[in-house]
């Protein structure tokens, strides 16, 4: 009895163990690192203050999401947007005031949207702007997790034509979406604690044995 217990002392701290360093070893290589997420689109042509099909009216459209990878379950986080304006011919002036970027997932068909946040757009040269000094707070919910996750934009902006017509919208949204990423969690804490408790078990085991006390085993 004595001996099939020890076993299974011994097989259980080394579980703990070995669970404790599998989860520190995720841990170290899944940390955040910089990324680029990228969504194109194209602005039509509102010239004559509805849906027209002159291309030279229309704005091409990109931004860059600068991101930390993977996101962590329960963390908040903060992209920052640069969006650049290619405006064809007809165009005068792009005027883009106010950026959303939206966490969303598909669920039954539907894009879902899990997070949001607005912030200003500042320019930061011609036809460029960007969110760097107003970095964006995206926090999901602490039981947002898994796979297949992307972020969408929506824009408000007012595009100024050379005949002299303008149109602005808010909430603008380019059917595109970034590639779509994880929402990890986060499993050093639970290394951390089963390094502890298989570090606990081997002491007392260890102790008595050095003190010359292990109990003899007893044949059953």
């Amino acid at each position: 009895m004595i001996r099939a217990r020890t076993i299974l002392t011994v097989a259980a701290i080394a579980l703990l163990l070995g669970d404790g360093v599998f989860a520190l070893f995720l841990t170290a290589t899944a940390a955040p690192r910089p990324a680029t997420l990228t969504i194109d689109g194209t602005f039509p042509d509102y010239s004559g203050g509805r849906l027209g099909s002159n291309s030279s009216n229309q704005v091409a459209l990109a931004f860059e999401i600068a991101t930390m990878l993977p996101w962590y379950r329960g963390q908040v986080q903060a992209p920052s947007v640069a969006l650049t304006a290619q405006p064809g011919a007809g165009v005068r002036l792009v005027g883009p005031t106010a950026l959303t970027v939206k966490l969303q997932r598909w669920d039954a068909g539907i894009r879902t949207t899990l997070a949001r946040d607005l912030e200003p757009l500042t320019p930061a040269g011609p036809d460029r702007w960007t969110t760097a000094n107003t970095p964006l707070h995206i926090a999901p919910n602490a039981d947002v997790a898994g796979s297949s996750f992307f972020l969408a934009v929506a824009l408000n902006l007012t595009v100024t034509y050379q005949d002299g017509s303008s149109y602005g919208i808010g909430g603008w949204e380019p059917p595109a979406r970034t590639t779509f990423f994880d929402i990890r969690t986060d499993v050093a804490p639970f290394g951390a604690v089963a390094l502890v408790a298989g570090g606990i078990g081997t002491a007392l085991m260890v102790v008595p044995w050095r003190r010359g006390r292990r109990p003899a085993l007893r044949q059953v």
